[in-house]
């Protein structure tokens, strides 16, 4: 981590970066020591939270992303995720939301496939 802060800190510190360096910023100077660098560090950064896995498949919700004994909704969201993954989650959540469109076409056919056979 301390590594990558001290290459951060020296791209920061280039010429072609400081007409995009705006405003107060208060980074330390090269020659910092590892442990002011790791107090700045912790003081100045933060997660960016992309919060998965809360509506696991399984106990709440099936295969097909319907919620047990809820009739007629779906999660489709990073909660149905089984495991967070590694990086930002956009994609994946376009991909989870590109096959539940596709489950919710299937399942509209089947329904009225179903409904015409019984006719």
């Amino acid at each position: 981590m301390l590594a990558g802060a001290r290459v951060a800190l020296e791209i920061s510190q280039q010429d072609a970066l400081k007409d995009f360096i705006t405003g107060e910023f208060l980074a330390p100077t090269p020659d910092v020591s590892d442990e002011d660098l790791w107090d700045y560090v912790t003081a100045n950064t933060m997660t960016i939270y992309h919060p998965t896995s809360t509506c696991a498949i399984g106990p709440v919700v099936d295969a097909r992303l319907r919620v047990h004994g809820v009739r007629g909704l779906r999660v489709v969201d990073a909660s149905v995720m089984p495991s967070i993954v590694r990086g930002n989650t956009n994609a994946p959540v376009i991909m989870i939301a590109e096959k539940a469109a596709d489950m919710i076409r299937q399942d509209a056919t089947a329904a009225v496939t179903d409904v015409a056979a019984t006719a």
